[in-house]
């Protein structure tokens, strides 16, 4: 049985999907869904230590089939569905109640958003399944962002005298107090949770842009906010390229499309706050994914320059090391400065954002050409906007780690009397300067080399 078993799973693939078992006279008995379809279909070889009615369930098996999907997220929805409409024999997750964790529309003049995981009697505006509650409450928490709709129950809407601390924070419209306008928060809010966020971002955008052509820059602001969100929870969801063997397919497209051979390419971006705390950040990738080891960080040492983005990365670039492919976060100006620097070293390219930073970018090409063409959809696109992003990712960590420290440093450099070496002590023995900030004089004066008088002067400064 176990070399049979073993024959029937022997060019099962190594990606996310379902499986499918089936008997002698071809019933099926069993679907289910992983991350690695080969991997998962294994765990059945050796029937002896598969639970009770999954070793009845591997006896009776014949043959077995799959379905690859795009990410495990895509498995999960097609397995429901699959069980649902098949009603497979084995499948004890329908035959016990367990449901994966769903969110659904109630029916109401103001509807409210709601999670489950049983049945529910209402069919109408159900969403998910969702492949955790944590993936739904991030869904839930972005929907609240964009649409603001209500999620507190009937009794507790009609009994409200004042709005609640969710409309305070942004989080709720208040249809209590205010109605107008629901309805199409909700409709927007549809149209997010049924996966169409293209479109939704796409209303959003057109609004933002009115509102600004009107000057009402500060509600055109919180649109941009909402977009920025809704982007974000998108990205998350889409096919990503972690696996090497799909990073190294579409690795020859990008060299296929820049007619070029790459070993190693890299991405630069900026980071600073109004021109504080500049830094730069470069990422390399390579035919396998990302190589890590030759990440580098930089602090700008020409400080006249820091908030200036084109003479940030002129330097940055003159220190970093030579690639085959050079990829820079930027328009025409980036791509230019990059050209003088680098000359005919390495291949330059740009990723140019559009109106909506994810989604809407397109390339200035090695030649100087800008590229409008390459699919939103494509492999490619999707890899040269995640290694943007990535640079982008490490660029920002290593900005807020520096405006940290310094932040933690000038709170203390303030106070007279406090030089390196008691900072050091009072770092060392309160672990932060938060610590610092909320310890009484009587436990500051324990600290290594803390006199009574400066400790005196440092609870006076905090307090």
């Amino acid at each position: 049985m176990i070399i049979q078993f073993a024959n029937l799973i022997e060019n099962s693939p190594t990606l996310p999907g379902v499986y499918m078992m089936y008997d002698a006279d071809e019933t099926l008995l069993y679907v289910g869904k992983a991350k690695n379809i080969r991997a998962r279909l294994r765990q059945y070889t050796d029937i002896s230590k598969l639970e009770w009615h999954k070793r009845i369930m591997r006896s009776l098996v014949a043959s077995v089939n799959w379905q690859t999907t795009a990410t495990e997220s895509d498995a999960l929805v097609l397995e429901q569905e699959l069980i649902k409409t098949l009603k497979p024999k084995y499948n004890i997750m329908m035959t016990d109640g367990k449901m994966y964790p769903m969110m659904a529309l109630t029916k109401h003049e103001f509807p409210r958003l709601i999670k489950f995981r049983k049945k529910i009697s209402q069919k109408k505006d159900v969403f998910g399944p969702y492949p955790s509650v944590s993936a739904l409450n991030e869904a839930l928490k972005t929907i609240q962002k964009v649409c603001q709709l209500r999620t507190c129950t009937d009794s507790f809407m009609n009994n409200r005298t004042r709005p609640c601390l969710l409309h305070q924070i942004g989080r709720c419209s208040a249809p209590c107090m205010n109605g107008n306008g629901y309805e199409d928060q909700v409709k927007l809010a549809r149209k997010i949770l049924s996966g169409d966020v293209q479109t939704a971002v796409k209303e959003l955008s057109d609004e933002m842009r009115i509102l600004s052509k009107k000057q009402e820059y500060e509600t055109a602001a919180q649109i941009r906010d909402k977009i920025s969100a809704l982007t974000t929870t998108a990205n998350r969801g889409r096919p990503n390229l972690k696996k090497a063997d799909n990073f190294s397919n579409t690795f020859s497209e990008l060299e296929k499309w820049l007619g070029v051979k790459i070993e190693f390419a890299a991405v630069f971006d900026n980071s600073h706050l109004f021109g504080k705390n500049p830094v730069g950040a470069m990422i390399v990738f390579g035919r396998n994914g990302f190589i890590k080891t030759g990440y580098r960080h930089f602090k700008l040492r020409d400080t006249k320059n820091a908030g200036n983005d084109i003479a940030m990365m002129q330097e940055f670039l003159s220190r970093a090391e030579k690639h085959d492919l050079i990829i820079v976060d930027g328009g025409r100006a980036q791509w230019n400065i990059a050209k003088k620097i680098l000359g005919d070293d390495s291949e330059i390219m740009g990723v140019v954002k559009g109106a909506v930073r994810d989604g809407d970018e397109h390339f200035i090409m090695p030649d100087g050409r800008e590229n409008y063409d390459l699919a939103k959809d494509s492999p490619l696109f999707l890899m040269l906007r995640r290694v943007r992003d990535e640079a982008h990712r490490f660029a920002i960590s290593f900005h807020r780690t520096n405006r940290a420290k310094t932040g933690f440093s000038s709170a203390l450099d303030e106070i007279d009397g406090v030089g390196a070496a008691r900072k050091k002590a009072l770092l060392n023995h309160f672990g932060s300067v938060k610590q610092i900030a909320d310890a009484h004089e009587s436990d500051i004066v324990r600290a290594p080399g803390i006199s009574k008088s400066i400790a005196q002067k440092i609870y006076n400064h905090f307090h």
